[in-house]
């Protein structure tokens, strides 16, 4: 659909942060909602006493203290929802060892603080509600040995229970940070937000009890070693202010009362804070029609896909595109055929957006993995694989003919010579941090960093570090899949749906930008894996997301080289684009 007239199209013209900022809007009102369902939930079950029979659920259903249990978890819902939508991220830094996971921590001081300190406070807060419910002589401050008239004494299992909650706080907040769990993890676009929610629900249960259990027995055997000075700590700072008594107590760690509490406690908090945490991401994630909402849908598409200020607007207009170019073929064609624009076709601006995207990735791929350029004078060399392209890729009369349009054995000759092998810095020259450490981060790593290189050990830690190292190139993992899939899709379907011909002059750059990142993403993959088995399990962790980016891109290729079978000669392609493609057409790459 072509827009001729400039002034109306100026005044219908809409800004998709705008209408974005509007529906997310809607989104954390509607999580709101969602909250108080969830608390519910939290409340019966921390509700359900299994003495009353039969009608234990029934009576945990309607039950007063279902009631006050539901307001205090649902406040710390919102306190959790609150915390998330000021500190969530879009990117992500795939790493697995653990100076990136030290390096998240310290590289934002305020967030990290921000962070631990809500989820101190909240655990805190549920403590007291449970210690009141079903606490018993655990929560209890004072204890008199010597009858209610006698000087009190500290009771050392309601110390236990305060220093378990603000050491689950911590945990919890840390682990969001150091796991980067408050980036957004963004659902199929296929697939609806219930179905989603219902296939991270059991995992938010799992996860609920998995973590109380982690943090209690660790808490269980460092308060064991600490705990007689702590509580003796505290004691001599309370003796300061009232008169109190030093009888002997038994150790709480000890009470099986006390272990049960511990756990259902914080079994019940963390299971609030999983569920709220889980249902943030499918709510706030899911797919969007937002440029439905302008009389100008292409334009309104296209400011989204600009939008860099905020990390949600853009990923939200990148993933509207991906379900336009996938599954909407009336609103895939009026943007191929939306030609009357003063800044070029809407293809164009489109597809900018989309390869920009790429080509940052390639130009950070291609800082991180250096290469010692040859002296040696001559033509670029070929890689070596593609000197092993056939002369015919099909026998006499086929529609597929060999796409190379030059000369082939002087393409064969020149790929014979051998590429230079890529060097191998020392351990201390590489930058293990990144260019973008700085302050308290940069002297804390690089402190430790020189207290390992005076051993052994320490040089065999940093070298496993270094080769584990992921390329910060996938930081924007999802946003590069729905550039790479949409501008593959459009080029696709402009067979059929391109009546302008806006694309297909287009095509050589398109195939030139995924062919670099193609091979920048696997001379990546090789670096790292470079000295390293093919079963190590840090190599295949930290390339997962690279070796997945690989499948993408030449799924999308050989998708393209199948719609464009009977074309690809007809393309006349540079020589090391049709080189590159014959193997996909070859069924090789």
């Amino acid at each position: 659909m072509a827009y001729r007239n400039e002034d109306n199209q100026a005044a219908v013209l809409a800004d998709f942060a705008k209408l974005g900022h509007v529906i997310i809007g809607q989104r954390v009102i509607r999580a709101c909602s969602y909250e108080l369902l969830f608390a519910y939930l939290v409340a019966v079950v921390a509700n359900i006493n299994f003495s009353n029979g039969r009608f234990s659920i029934l009576l945990a259903l309607v039950s007063t203290r279902t009631v006050g249990y539901t307001v205090a978890s649902y406040l710390v819902g919102l306190a959790v929802l609150v915390v998330h939508a000021q500190l969530f991220q879009t990117t992500r830094s795939p790493h697995s060892s653990h100076f990136p996971k030290l390096q998240r921590l310290l590289r934002s001081p305020t967030s990290t603080g921000t962070a631990v300190g809500a989820y101190v406070a909240m655990s805190c807060f549920m403590m007291v509600v449970h210690g009141r419910m079903f606490g018993g002589h655990t929560t209890r401050m004072w204890l008199y040995p010597e009858g209610s008239y006698g000087p009190p004494q500290l009771n050392p299992a309601w110390l236990a229970s305060w220093v378990l909650a603000t050491m689950l706080g911590c945990c919890y907040g840390a682990q969001l940070i150091m796991n980067e769990r408050l980036q957004l993890l963004f659902p199929a676009v296929e697939q609806s937000r219930v179905y989603a929610l219902k296939d991270r629900l059991p995992g938010g249960f799992s996860q609920a009890l998995g973590f109380t259990f982690g943090v209690l027995w660790k808490f269980w055997v460092g308060y064991l070693v600490l705990g007689w000075f702590i509580y003796r700590s505290v004691s001599g700072v309370l003796a300061r202010v009232i008169t109190t008594s030093s009888y002997g107590m038994s150790n709480p760690l000890f009470s099986l009362s006390g272990l049960a509490f511990w756990l259902l406690s914080g079994t019940l908090t963390a299971l609030t804070w999983e569920l709220t945490h889980r249902m943030f991401e499918i709510v706030a994630t899911g797919p969007t029609l937002i440029n439905e909402l302008s009389p100008d849908r292409n334009a309104c598409l296209l400011n989204g896909l600009k939008h860099t200020d905020n990390q949600l607007i853009q990923h939200l207009a990148y993933q509207e595109l991906y379900r336009l170019t996938m599954f909407d073929a009336e609103k895939r064609k009026e943007l191929l055929t939306d030609i009357d624009r003063p800044a070029g076709t809407m293809w164009r601006q489109v597809s900018e957006q989309c390869m920009g995207v790429i080509k940052t990735a390639t130009d950070q791929l291609r800082a991180q993995n250096p290469t010692k350029e040859s002296k040696a004078s001559g033509p670029p060399k070929l890689p070596a694989n593609l000197a092993t392209v056939p002369v015919q890729t099909r026998a006499g009369g086929a529609p597929m003919k060999d796409i190379l349009l030059q000369n082939r054995k002087a393409g064969q000759a020149l790929a014979l010579a051998p590429a230079p092998a890529p060097a191998r810095p020392a351990v201390a020259a590489q930058d293990l941090f990144g260019p973008e450490a700085q302050g308290l981060e940069k002297y804390v790593l690089t402190t430790l960093r020189d207290t390992l290189l005076q051993s052994p050990v320490g040089q065999h830690i940093l070298m496993r570090s270094l080769r584990a190292r992921s390329t910060t190139a996938l930081s924007n993992f999802q946003l590069q899949v729905w550039a790479v899939r949409s501008l593959m899709r459009l080029v696709e379907c402009s067979i059929k749906e391109d009546s302008f011909g806006v694309v297909q002059k287009d095509i050589a750059l398109v195939l030139s930008t995924l062919f670099a990142y193609l091979a920048e993403l696997e001379r990546g993959v090789a670096s790292h894996s470079d000295g390293m088995g093919s079963g190590d399990y840090t190599v295949q962790t930290t390339n997962r997301q690279a070796l997945a980016m690989i499948q993408v891109v030449r799924n999308s290729l050989y998708t393209f080289t199948t719609s464009f079978y009977v074309y690809l000669e007809a393309l006349k392609l540079p020589q090391d684009l049709s080189r590159q493609l014959q193997l996909f057409a070859n069924f090789q790459a």
